[in-house]
């Protein structure tokens, strides 16, 4: 459900998609502070229902509990970074497919990814062609970022401008060759975001979403920020489409 979406005439839309609360906060933090002042963001998290708590075996009893919890951090992060939120509800991998029990089916999988670009599809409609649309990589071939980055390359075609960004943490246990060789199949260029001055804040932005955080989470986006600015920097990586 939308709690608060609005669009700005201070210039192009910027719409960012989250599968899960917190992987804007994660991969596009950069894109998120460098929206131009004056146009407000639009943060659309998809898969917002979880039961998902790190500890096997997931206990579905406790969605209610954890889908609070997540919700209300996104909500902070949201009003923190002056966004506007959409909460579309679905529900995500584990409550779907729990770790440990059966795949999703085929059949299943195909009729939910028709469900999310039906509802991607809703909040788009109210969004202009110029909008920038960010979707994640899908370098982690998590199904639920796969969904939402394919429903919105779906919709959008070529009408749209789609910024790619990486998906956190898992870029960072790919070899570097792997992601770009991944991001070049699908006729992408890079964009390293330089966010060495701005590294407090990103942790601080990451701060809201305390639960969703592994102790090994934060090291790893780190260094995968080190490997991308050479050492030298801390950078995040969107893609575009080649020229």
């Amino acid at each position: 459900m939308a709690e608060h979406a609005r669009s700005d005439e201070g210039g192009p839309e910027h719409v960012f998609f989250s599968p899960h609360p917190d992987d804007v906060a994660l991969g596009a933090y950069a894109s998120l502070l460098g929206v131009p002042r004056g146009v407000v963001p639009t943060l659309v998290t998809v898969f917002s229902q979880s039961c998902w708590e790190f500890v096997l075996p997931v206990d579905p009893t406790r969605s209610l509990a954890v889908t609070s919890l997540r919700m209300g951090e996104d909500r902070r992060f949201a009003r923190a970074h002056g966004a506007d939120l959409v909460h579309l509800g679905f529900r995500d991998t584990s409550l779907r497919s729990p770790p440990g029990g059966p795949r999703e089916s085929e059949a299943a999988t195909a009729a939910l990814a028709v469900r999310v670009r039906e509802a991607l599809g809703e909040v788009l409609a109210h969004v202009s062609d110029d909008a920038v649309c960010y979707v994640p990589l899908g370098i982690s071939s998590h199904v639920d970022h796969l969904l939402v980055r394919d429903a919105v390359r779906a919709l959008r075609g070529d009408r749209g401008r789609i910024v790619y960004y990486e998906d956190l943490p898992y870029s960072a246990h790919h070899p570097e060759d792997e992601i770009v060789d991944y991001a070049w199949a699908l006729g992408l260029a890079p964009r390293c975001l330089d966010l060495t001055e701005l590294w407090p804040a990103k942790l601080r932005g990451l701060s809201f979403y305390a639960s969703q955080l592994e102790a090994a989470t934060l090291p790893a986006v780190e260094a995968h920020a080190r490997r991308l600015g050479t050492g030298r920097k801390l950078c995040e990586r969107v893609w575009t489409v080649a020229p």
